[in-house]
């Protein structure tokens, strides 16, 4: 009883901090569970986008929208953007030229697709994604900082233009938000018109 008494600032801490984690925790697994029926159809480039109701916009322009979880201190940020010309170049030669610009080197044991329909469910989507690229896995940004990174470049077919789709976080932050960014990716659609082809 000594003990509890002489540290009981201690215990105070402690116990805040476990009735916290036990909160967060409880708030996360609901999450999961109400996703699906939490989350919003967002158009964007002409796809139609599942987006968790607690991702709030931070940034929109035509060509780029950007996404944060200002409900918490997480170190997340989604971006969604969209490029009018590839310059000729592949989608590996674009992503490496991405890695380069943003100091990413990923660590060995990375998750690397380029099968459309082991990303995507619809199959139209596959269809029109015939061109993609998903790396996903931990990595070391500026040689110092360790983030989680998640990144999908797709070029759509006939176009010059091609998407980039990344989440990006803290280790811990990446399990938290990724499994809602991949399924937010699994789920892309678009809304067509009859006798429409969609374009971005």
């Amino acid at each position: 009883m000594d003990i509890f008494t002489n540290n009981l600032f201690d215990w105070i801490i402690l116990i805040s901090l476990l009735v916290g984690a036990a909160y967060a925790m409880k708030i996360i697994g609901q999450e999961k569970v109400t996703f699906r029926q939490d989350s919003y159809e967002l158009r964007f480039g002409g796809l139609s986008f599942m987006i968790a109701n607690w991702w709030t916009i931070v940034s929109q322009t035509e060509s780029c929208m950007r996404f944060e979880r200002t409900d918490t201190h997480y170190d997340w940020v989604a971006t969604f953007t969209y490029f009018p010309d590839h310059g000729g170049k592949t989608l590996p030669q674009l992503l490496e030229d991405k890695l380069n610009l943003e100091g990413i080197e990923f660590d060995e044991d990375v998750v690397f697709e380029t099968d459309s329909r082991v990303l995507f469910r619809d199959t139209a989507i596959q269809e029109y994604f015939q061109e993609v690229i998903r790396v996903e896995g931990k990595g070391t940004q500026n040689v110092i900082n360790r983030i989680y990174y998640d990144i999908y470049f797709a070029r759509p077919l006939e176009d010059k233009g091609y998407f980039i789709f990344e989440s990006w976080s803290s280790v811990l932050s990446g399990s938290l938000e990724g499994p809602f960014f991949e399924e937010t990716m699994a789920e892309l659609s678009f809304l067509v018109e009859e006798n429409d082809t969609p374009h971005p």
